[in-house]
């Protein structure tokens, strides 16, 4: 049966170990002698954390130790323990093995004796998987060990350890490792392989593996199969477009060609190229291009003319779509909602320049354009005072005759900038200040940006050929000055409902009674119920 190249090439002494931070302190504390009776080894996956581990299981046990600490790998406890056949090494996963009951168990083993190494070791993986009653009996262990037992403990989230737990343990960092680091382990395999490898291809695999040396070996060997590793071959298998493909990207994003861009991106999806991995390589090119900028890095062969603002506008487009690229229902709509909005921004689409006509055009054009700017130059000073200050005021007349040259001039700028203004007008002028009355907060808080007020006031400048300064308010809502007065009528008193009829004969009734009749009450009462 093949061996995978990571199992192959797994770490066996102290030496081997790839991460260099934890290297060193493994080694200063066993060429010392005295070492804690239980670690904490706290870093990212695929680090080599769980190889270290063993790595000291073999050292506390080794029966003839070189240099006094490293592991022989030749003894019968070296080569048991490397098998994972030794019964006195239990590696526990602590995610299928979290419970209290577990940690019980574990309790009532690690008081019996080794049954053939001189310490019994306890590798316990993902340990931050365990309940907090689990902890709490571990911690007990952990406070009074038996002199016959090792823990090392492993987490890739050591925040979710309890500080009871950590204080007790010997804590050893496992960085994520540098490109260089994963490109030498590789270099290395390579020779012992003997595989004929491309320097480029081993820094791609590096830079892919994401600064973890298991998942670099694993794209290794999946790429090496011929024996021989091209940096195409590597592009292929792990789903990415190569620096040509990523660059002619780039430069329809320079064109502003949304059509070629959105093409491009359905042509990577059929070609089953990852989008995150994309996403991945087009921000490392556009931070290479803005740190070129600031004189930082050198220059690709292939590039593009972005300024620095339109760099920072696609970096902040395209991180924002990465991010999305993971919960959207269709995962290239993120990126291609991206080329719109940039294909949407501000500014025209630029000419391709290609061709010697076409060169000969532009410096023609060029050339008109400096006479129409030395025109208008001259027309400026006449308008300007002679000291060469700005004039400071303006007046409102002025403004409001010059608004619709303002926004045609914004329009072309940012056509949200002009809608914003449409829905204002000019108030006041105050001197370098131009007041604009607003009828909603929202268009207020949107001019007041600073995209929005810079967009605003460079043109009011140039068009009213004056200083501009913005100031928004919004326009009060329109309420009655004073408040109704009450008028009070004064009503006639309602007259009381008629009283209820009582009698059949209310007439007969009421005018004996009124009449004051002083005939015996008793014969009234005969002749009305008779």
């Amino acid at each position: 049966m093949t061996v995978t190249f990571y199992l192959k090439h797994r770490p066996q002494t102290f030496q081997e170990l790839d991460s260099t931070q934890a290297r060193e302190e493994l080694i200063k504390i066993f060429k010392s002698g005295k070492y804690p009776h239980a670690f904490l080894f706290s870093g990212p996956r695929g680090i080599g954390k769980t190889s270290a581990a063993r790595i000291v299981a073999k050292s506390v046990n080794c029966l003839s130790p070189k240099a006094g600490f490293e592991p022989c790998n030749k003894c019968t406890n070296c080569l048991t323990i490397t098998k994972g056949i030794n019964v006195d090494v239990f590696e526990i996963d602590a995610a299928s093995n979290r419970g209290i009951d577990d940690i019980k168990e574990l309790r009532e083993k690690i008081k019996l004796a080794p049954s053939s190494l001189k310490y019994k070791v306890y590798i316990i993986d993902e340990v931050h998987m365990l309940t907090t009653e689990a902890f709490n009996a571990l911690l007990k262990t952990l406070e009074e060990p038996p002199e016959h037992a090792i823990f090392i403990l492993c987490t890739t989230d050591p925040e979710k350890l309890p500080k009871t737990v950590i204080s007790r343990c010997q804590r050893i960092n496992f960085k994520s490792a540098d490109e260089k680091e994963i490109t030498l382990r590789l270099k290395k395999i390579c020779e012992q392989e003997k595989i004929d490898c491309e320097e480029k291809a081993l820094k791609e695999i590096a830079r892919l593996a994401q600064g973890g040396f298991r998942d670099a070996v694993k794209i290794l060997g999946q790429v090496s199969i011929d024996g021989k590793v091209t940096l195409e071959e590597v592009k292929k298998t792990a789903g990415v477009l190569g620096d040509s493909e990523v660059f002619e990207f780039l430069g329809l994003l320079e064109k502003k060609a949304a059509k070629e861009a959105l093409i491009f991106l359905d042509g990577a999806v059929e070609n089953g190229v990852n989008l995150r991995t994309f996403t991945e390589e087009l921000l490392c090119k556009l931070r290479a291009l803005l740190l070129e900028k600031y004189g930082v890095g050198g220059s690709d062969k292939e590039t593009v003319n972005f300024d620095s603002s339109e760099i920072r506008i696609l970096i902040e487009l395209f991180f924002k779509a990465y991010q999305e690229i993971k919960y959207s229902v269709v995962p290239v709509l993120p990126l291609e909602m991206a080329v719109i909005e940039w294909s949407e921004a501000s500014g025209p689409k630029r000419p391709e320049g290609n061709g010697g006509e076409s060169q000969k055009d532009e410096k023609s054009e060029n050339k008109k354009e400096d006479k129409v700017k030395e025109i208008k130059a001259e027309e400026e000073k006449d308008a300007f005072p002679k000291d060469g200050k700005q004039a400071s005021s303006m007046k409102l007349e002025e403004v409001v005759s010059r608004w619709p040259e303002i926004l045609e001039k914004v329009k072309p700028l940012n056509h949200s900038v002009q809608a914003l203004l449409k829905a204002s007008r000019p108030l006041s002028c105050e001197g370098d200040f131009l007041i604009l009355e607003v009828f909603y907060k929202f268009h207020k808080d949107q001019l007041e940006t600073e995209k929005c007020r810079q967009i605003f006031e460079k043109t009011a400048s140039e068009v009213l050929h004056c200083s501009v300064k913005l100031k928004c308010t919004l326009k009060p809502v329109d309420r009655p000055a004073k408040p109704l007065p009450v008028i009070e009528e004064k009503l006639d008193p309602i007259p009381p409902p008629p009283r209820p009829k009582e009698t059949p004969y209310p007439s007969r009734a009421a005018k004996k009674v009124d009449q004051n009749d002083t005939g015996d009450i008793i014969k009234l009462a005969e002749e009305i119920f008779s």
